[in-house]
């Protein structure tokens, strides 16, 4: 998305650290409205609040095309999207997922994948994360300094959800790719939709004629008894777990220790008393949680907001995850990292309908993650300068591309 606008929110300064430029729109433009490059009008919501209640507002939707009438979608998107929709577009491939859904069929979707996430499945994974958190910190133990994304936060979370998946932890380097670039959306992006799906079809192909016993079999037999899973929301369904499934972690275990190693009292604190991971763990998601933005909503009918304006029918809505959860109507000292904090109603993993499938596996990677490598390197330390510390460019990931660390 590019436009003219007051707020640099898609520079590379702002996405390494968004923080202050989400203050001043908190403070001077708290639903702020703009029109991109392509004439869409777009409402960017800061407040907690009003962020909460855009996420519950069933007037708030997830797809235009089934939602808004055909004469607002003409009028709105100056085309019949319907007759102009191009089915076997590589985004239309992987874009039917449930969180591009609304009611029923997000619904439905839910209910076929959700079964997976349970608490108790969760909690069946735990010896296997510890495993895989050994391996990689022994794998470190050699080093004395190195990348922490690249040689622990993305291959433990990677690992586990294509080991639920049942796809060959070999290929795990070629999701990370497919998933960065995809989400780019550069111009190499359409053929690496592309390459993933041809990838992901001979998977289901496999799983047609043997059950694996791993999510893929499930989803399929789901789709074989008759769940209305078609093979479009089959693989959009894959290409969702897999962003989902380790994008949040691997952020949240970056993050976490970025935050915790530049308040080296937090860091010992939590060092000395461990019975405090839970809470470190809420408060790194508040604090510089793994998603900055949600994936857009759109108004389904004109919305009169509370500040008198008009939301029109078929305008962008987009919550600020990131400056929501700074906002200090709702949390005491915002900007203080306090992994002590008691009253922490974050939403780092959304609000309403659309809630994180796999918050509760997330919070459990990042709790073993972080606790492990703490133990293992009590005296590691950053080895970059936090004001050189590059995320990527997305809107919607709070990412670091790397985080150069001394681990002896």
């Amino acid at each position: 998305m590019t436009s003219t606008s007051k707020y640099n929110i898609w520079s590379q300064k702002t996405r390494n650290n968004p923080h202050e430029l989400y203050r001043q729109m908190r403070e001077n433009d708290p639903t702020y409205k703009v029109v991109d490059g392509m004439g869409q009008t777009v409402w960017f919501f800061t407040k907690y609040d009003d962020s909460v209640s855009i996420l519950r507002d069933k007037r708030s939707i997830k797809n235009p095309r089934k939602s808004l009438s055909p004469d607002v979608l003409k009028d709105r998107f100056g085309v019949d999207i319907e007759a102009d929709i191009d089915r076997e577009s590589p985004w239309e491939l992987i874009n039917q997922h449930m969180l591009n859904q609304d009611p029923p069929d997000h619904t439905r979707l839910r209910t076929i994948v959700h079964k997976a996430f349970t608490p108790n499945r969760v909690r069946e994974l735990q010896p296997r994360i510890e495993q895989l958190a050994d391996e990689l910190l022994d794998a470190m133990d050699s080093k004395t300094d190195g990348d922490l994304i690249a040689d622990y936060a993305l291959p433990l979370p990677i690992t586990v959800i294509a080991e639920m998946l049942g796809i060959p932890v070999e290929d795990r380097d070629r999701f990370r790719t497919w998933t960065n670039v995809i989400l780019s959306g550069d111009m190499s992006s359409m053929a690496m939709i592309m390459e993933f799906v041809q990838y992901m079809n001979k998977m289901i192909d496999i799983r047609t004629k043997e059950d694996t016993g791993d999510i893929l079999s499930a989803l399929v037999r789901a789709r074989d008894e008759g769940e209305k899973l078609d093979r479009m929301e089959l693989l959009s369904m894959i290409f969702l777990l897999l962003v989902a499934g380790h994008e949040t972690t691997v952020n949240l275990i970056g993050n976490g220790m970025l935050d915790l190693l530049q308040h080296p009292d937090q860091f010992e604190e939590l060092r000395a008393n461990p019975a405090l991971t839970d809470k470190a763990i809420e408060e790194m998601l508040r604090y510089n949680g793994p998603v900055d933005a949600t994936l857009n909503r759109w108004a389904g009918e004109d919305m009169e907001w509370h500040d008198g304006r008009v939301i029109k029918a078929g305008d962008v809505l987009i919550p600020l995850l990131l400056a929501a959860d700074r906002d200090p109507a709702t949390f005491e000292n915002p900007n203080v990292f306090d992994i002590t904090r008691e009253n922490n109603p974050h939403i780092a993993f959304g609000h309403g309908i659309h809630f994180c499938l796999g918050a509760s596996l997330a919070r459990m990677e990042g709790r073993i993650a972080i606790s492990k490598l703490m133990e293992r390197f009590p005296k590691m330390a950053l080895n970059v300068d936090p004001a050189n510390v590059q995320r990527g460019l997305s809107i919607v990931l709070h990412n670091l591309n790397v985080l150069p660390m001394k681990y002896q």
